[in-house]
């Protein structure tokens, strides 16, 4: 009987031993793998958080590149498509342009004045501007499409100003327009040399 009761007393003293390890395992090793999955888990969620951030600033720098990609462009094409000719070419073919729609909708044109071509931007830049002002007579309908068709009329000009006000003669536009053109061709040269 003395066997027995010493096998029994050896596995209670095992017995005790395991749970004595099982609860210094779970006193001091869980909660430290616990909290270094949390750290872990932490970690994982601000890189994904800051991949996903660096994702989106690089987005919004390639639409930012596009953007100005297409910029460029746009003046490339408008830069070639400026007149290459004196002032008094572009004046020409704008006077010619707002006659002939002027006419073609019904609007009498008054005092069309062009001012001195000056130099737009920077130091060195060939761009000059024409200043145009004009006066056009007629109904209000008339107005509206002269102004959609000189818009399309692919002269390289900007509406400065304008106003429209009723007058005895009918809707009374009054406009100032600068029209670009590209600088450095005969008349350039020669005042340079």
């Amino acid at each position: 009987m003395s066997s027995p009761l010493r096998a029994s007393r050896l596995r209670l003293a095992l017995g005790l031993l395991g749970m004595v390890a099982g609860l210094g395992v779970a006193f001091f090793l869980l909660p430290d793998a616990s909290q270094q999955l949390t750290q872990k888990l932490r970690a994982k969620r601000e890189a994904e958080l800051g991949r996903n951030q660096q994702v989106q600033r690089l987005q919004e720098l390639q639409q930012l590149a596009d953007r100005i990609q297409r910029g460029r462009e746009t003046l490339s094409d408008l830069e070639a498509r400026l007149p290459k000719g004196s002032a008094g070419e572009l004046q020409w073919d704008l006077s010619k342009t707002l006659h002939a729609l002027a006419q073609k909708h019904g609007l009498r044109l008054q005092s069309v004045k062009y001012g001195l071509p000056t130099r737009e931007g920077t130091r060195g830049s060939d761009l000059e501007a024409v200043e145009v002002e004009f006066v056009a007579l007629g109904v209000y309908a008339n107005h509206k499409a002269f102004m959609h068709d000189l818009e399309g009329s692919g002269m390289p000009f900007a509406v400065r100003d304008g106003r429209l006000e009723e007058s005895p003669e009918g809707a009374r536009l009054d406009i100032v327009l600068r029209a670009f053109r590209k600088a450095g061709g005969p008349e350039r040269e020669e005042g340079e040399g």
